[in-house]
């Protein structure tokens, strides 16, 4: 909704941003349909000059009810919020766009406001009500916590008499084959448990990241060897190529760690044949950690969304059962330290999934 505003409030002359008329005094047919939309909009719009409103839209008017005349009045007068008022100031002050999310404490709503700077050095401040939106981020992370709590003991149990079972049954037989079933996927059942954990974790915004020093060559050559027993029963080869000496990143070793193997394993999963290489390279100030399949590709049009949540590739297209959690965990975790993730591919041609950290600079001599 704030491309609209930035496109409404800019000038004809040179695309400089300059302060709207008010909807009356709009006269033009596209200024009027323009007006129109402004006057229905469910965000609210405040255009302030000095420290006063001169002007409002409907939304604005219920959003802010407490004055029945509030233009010319102080915005903090009619918004009843200092801090709306000294977002507006910093915005006016810097000459930059302020944003910000406000609790009302006296009535528990939720405001995401945006404060745009007009070149006649007035303000335009955007405020849209995200309360409901909040309650129901806030219903879906106690319900993945809720759940992965309440799933952990009944599955635990599953799993261990399954597996009491098996060494009770011969190695052959329809017992063995059904008896292997269950335990795997009580197995996937345990990933899917601990990809939700890692998920409420990630919500709950208390998950502490450490940003210390750690050696590249070690973690690649942990991942590597952790990884090579499945690689092996699948068929394929999973490779790591030389680290540069010394070669150290700034982040998390442990969550650094955790994205890489579900890189990984995503990338086993998705390749029938060939390889997996674990790669890295690095420049003045990051380090990448790379890794290449040589799987089926990716289609164009599914590629920005991999790393969404619950998302899978379309199974008509060669995808395989999962959560549709690994590659959303990975991209939290990779950018809770200050780095990127990113994935290339076209479909039969692999994919290559980038993991880009800040670099620990070399002791100078």
């Amino acid at each position: 909704m704030a491309r609209f505003w930035r496109r409404w409030l800019k000038g004809r002359a040179g695309g400089r941003i300059q302060t709207p008329a008010p909807a009356a005094a709009l006269h033009s047919s596209n200024a009027g349909q323009q007006a129109a939309v402004v006057d229905h909009v469910e965000e609210a719009v405040l255009l302030v000059q000095g420290s006063a409103v001169r002007w409002l839209n409907p939304a604005a008017r219920l959003m802010f009810p407490a004055l029945e005349h509030p233009v010319g009045r102080t915005l903090v007068e009619v918004v009843r919020d200092h801090r709306m008022d000294s977002l507006a100031v910093r915005a006016h002050e810097a000459g930059l766009e302020q944003a910000a999310e406000i609790e009302l404490p006296s009535s528990g709503r939720r405001l995401q406001v945006r404060a745009l700077p007009l070149n006649d050095g007035g303000i335009a401040v955007l405020v849209q009500d995200v309360t409901r939106l909040r309650h129901l981020e806030t219903v879906r992370q106690q319900f993945v916590a809720n759940l992965s709590h309440e799933i952990r003991t009944p599955l635990a149990g599953l799993d261990l008499a399954a597996q009491t079972l098996s060494e009770q049954l011969p190695a052959e037989g329809d017992a063995r084959t059904f008896i292997d079933r269950v335990i795997q996927e009580s197995q996937r059942l345990q990933a899917i448990l601990l990809n939700l954990t890692q998920l409420a974790a990630l919500d709950a915004d208390g998950m502490e990241v450490e940003r210390a020093p750690f050696g590249v060559a070690a973690l690649v050559a942990d991942l590597g060897g952790r990884y090579q027993s499945r690689a092996a029963a699948a068929g394929l080869e999973l490779r790591t190529e030389p680290v540069e000496d010394g070669l150290q990143a700034l982040g998390d070793r442990g969550k650094t760690d955790q994205a890489l193997q579900n890189v990984v394993d995503n990338a086993l999963k998705f390749t029938r044949s060939g390889e997996v290489v674990v790669s890295t390279s690095s420049d003045d100030s990051r380090v990448e950690i790379s890794v290449r399949d040589t799987g089926s590709g990716i289609p164009p049009r599914e590629l920005p969304r991999i790393f969404e949540r619950f998302y899978k590739v379309d199974l008509a297209r060669g995808g395989q059962p999962g959560s549709g959690l690994g590659l959303s965990i990975a991209r939290h975790l990779v950018e809770l330290q200050g780095g990127t993730i990113v994935a290339e591919s076209s479909p039969g041609a692999g994919t290559v999934v980038r993991v880009r950290l800040p670099r620990v600079p070399l002791t100078s001599r």
